[in-house]
């Protein structure tokens, strides 16, 4: 009988012990960079900026992924109504002045002409006013009201429906 108590001793100390050998390993996991039960990576260059993620979005343009094309998009990054955006498109959406800017310096937004000011409008319908501020030119047109949200929404839903 005297291995009864040693049983119940071990089966007591177990689950903690697990438990604290499972929170070691999430901790060094996270630590080391990774996540274990966090949010996927991002995929591409739009995944990073909608991510906010500017340490892997100067790699990707880096590595020649082009800010302008139309990536897929994991429907945590954005919305799940939105699975296509440029990432430029994703930083606004995003609400990430900083990552405008630094597309700009990179020199990822033309200065003038039809592409930066379609981004400021989009700025404008989602509500980003410094961004729109930040993209606007002197005389430009007022942007019709949720056009430039529904372009890019149209691209998810054509993508569904091919």
């Amino acid at each position: 009988m005297s291995s009864l108590p040693r049983v119940l001793t071990v089966a007591l100390a177990a689950p903690p012990c697990i438990a604290l050998l499972c929170a070691l390993g999430v901790g060094i996991v996270e630590r080391s960079g990774g996540t274990l039960f966090g949010a996927l990576q991002p995929a591409n260059l739009a995944e990073a900026a909608g991510a906010a993620r500017a340490d892997l979005v100067v790699g990707f343009l880096r590595a020649g992924e082009d800010p302008a094309r139309v990536y897929p998009v994991h429907r945590d990054v954005i919305s799940s109504a939105v699975l296509q955006a440029t990432a430029l498109e994703a930083a606004i959406w995003a609400r990430q002045l900083e990552m405008i800017e630094l597309f700009d310096r990179e020199g990822a937004i033309p200065r003038g002409g039809s592409a930066r000011r379609a981004l400021g409008c989009l700025a404008v319908d989602l509500g980003v006013e410094d961004v729109a501020e930040y993209l606007s030119t002197a005389g430009d047109p007022s942007c019709p009201p949720d056009q430039a949200v529904q372009a890019v929404m149209a691209r998810t839903t054509s993508a569904q429906n091919p």
